[in-house]
């Protein structure tokens, strides 16, 4: 079979709590069309009808080849879990009746259960890891028998791949040549840029390492630099968020891009997506700002030893009062995620966290959950494994969650409702999906008005109904 054309189809179409622009099939999608291919691009995240949108490309485009990608296989919310196969396998069979192109479905979701994923949709091919030289390798290969033995590929009926080819050379992402970035700075004038991949540490949920390799692959901070310059030109874009693993990790690279920053005068507002309390310097934090970061998110989970022991997250609760101390006298906002209710939980650490919450800082918030999903191959499975949490013939497709046994939801919950001084400062993941904070953030990019659009999420607590204390 000759395969020129082939349709990518970004399946998200979860917009909370902001809308995801979906820079892996974007990277997928440019790597494909520097190898000769043919490539339409179809995002489906703002599609009211997203069934008669992959109807109309389908029979217009005609494609010879078919990449599917999967975001996130449920929204990880242990309160409100919500899958989001079902849509996905509604899509799945519509593009087999309208077609029998050469179909590989791949995305971060489907690389944590590819065989699992592959029999709930009924398809026979996956990619696991990254896709930009497994899947043109795919489907330019001659015969599918050959497409097969593509590293990194996963057949249904083969089992497991060869491993996957994971390279320190990235193709250019291009993302504004295939992503209506309109549509998502309209709510959030924000575009994502990645400058390494994969992940050292160990942390006892985590399954970075498996979707992204488990050592540090870092690009060259020109590269990285000349890509925003790029989006900046093309799409009007001036604000940045660095969505790495760990964006202060390894040592000595936060300084290399930021510094590079500065050489190039990028004239510019930066974010960051996940920053670690671990070894984080004055001089560093002085450099962020420099640079034009205004904002970021920090992931210590907890503020008690006992609790970030149990996690693996490497660092102790004086490291976390520290990074508070050192953020606090910045100008960058912070948003704290805390994940309550792991291993080794108990009221003394959630005391701990509610205490250190209550000393933040005006400018700073905290986003808790409760609840951590497991996953099959992290250190949380083969402890829910011992504990009985989940049997060892569970399917993990759908969501299944641990919660220490040393506490109650609802005893967790009032300590957290009734602890925290100012509640508005707050989020939870039940009020992300709200109206009303969706309302403020169109509102916000109308007017313009300082982002992170997650500082106002108590402005949309106090207008809801019974939204304040």
């Amino acid at each position: 079979m000759d395969v020129q054309r082939v349709l990518m189809i970004s399946t998200n179409s979860e917009t909370a709590p902001q809308p995801a622009v979906p820079l892996g099939a974007a990277w997928v999608a440019e790597a494909m069309r520097l190898s000769g291919l043919e490539v339409q691009f179809l995002d489906l995240c703002f599609s009211k009808k997203p069934l008669a949108a992959v109807d109309r490309v389908i029979r217009s485009f005609r494609p010879e080849g078919i990449a599917l990608s999967i975001r996130n296989l449920d929204n990880c919310d242990f309160l409100a879990p919500k899958s989001y196969l079902p849509a996905v396998k509604e899509l799945v069979e519509l593009v087999r009746c309208l077609s029998d192109a050469r179909t590989l479905v791949g995305g971060a979701g489907v690389s944590l259960m590819p065989l699992q994923v592959l029999e709930y949709l009924g398809l026979d091919h996956a990619v696991v890891g990254e896709g930009e030289r497994a899947a043109p390798a795919f489907f330019r290969a001659a015969r599918l028998a050959d497409a097969c033995q593509v590293p990194g590929v996963v057949s249904r009926r083969g089992g497991m791949p060869k491993p996957p080819h994971l390279s320190s050379q990235f193709v250019p992402p291009r993302t504004h040549g295939w992503v209506d970035t309109r549509r998502y700075l309209g709510l959030e004038p924000v575009l994502p840029v990645q400058g390494k991949r994969g992940c050292a540490n160990r942390c006892l949920y985590c399954t970075y390492h498996k979707v992204e390799g488990e050592g540090w692959r870092i690009r060259e901070p020109a590269d990285v630099v000349d890509e925003v310059l790029s989006a900046m030109r093309q799409t009007g874009a001036r604000e940045f968020e660095f969505v790495d693993s760990v964006f202060n990790e390894p040592p000595g690279y936060l300084e290399l891009l930021l510094e590079e920053i500065l050489r190039k005068g990028v004239r510019a507002r930066f974010s960051v997506s996940s920053l670690s309390p671990k070894g984080l310097t004055v001089e560093q934090v002085r450099l962020m700002e420099r640079a034009g970061m205004t904002s970021l998110v920090i992931t210590p989970e907890s503020a008690a030893d006992a609790t970030l022991s149990a996690l693996g997250k490497g660092f102790t609760e004086a490291e976390v009062h520290r990074a508070a101390e050192l953020l606090s006298g910045s100008s960058i906002r912070a948003l704290w995620c805390f994940l309550v209710g792991g291993p080794s939980e108990s009221e003394e650490s959630v005391a701990k966290t509610v205490s250190f919450v209550n000393r933040l800082p005006r400018k700073e918030s905290a986003y808790i959950t409760t609840g951590i999903r497991i996953y099959p191959g992290t250190g949380l499975h083969r402890l829910a494994l011992e504990e009985g949490v989940v049997e060892a013939d569970q399917s993990l497709l759908h969501p299944a969650f641990y919660f220490t046994r040393e506490l109650t939801l609802q005893k967790t919950m009032e300590m957290l409702q009734r602890g925290v001084s100012d509640t508005c400062r707050c989020i939870f993941p039940a009020e992300t999906r709200g109206a009303n904070l969706s309302m403020l953030r169109r509102l916000g990019v109308l007017l313009r008005l300082p982002t992170p659009f997650w500082r106002y999420a108590g402005y949309a607590k106090k207008i809801s109904p019974g939204g304040r204390r």
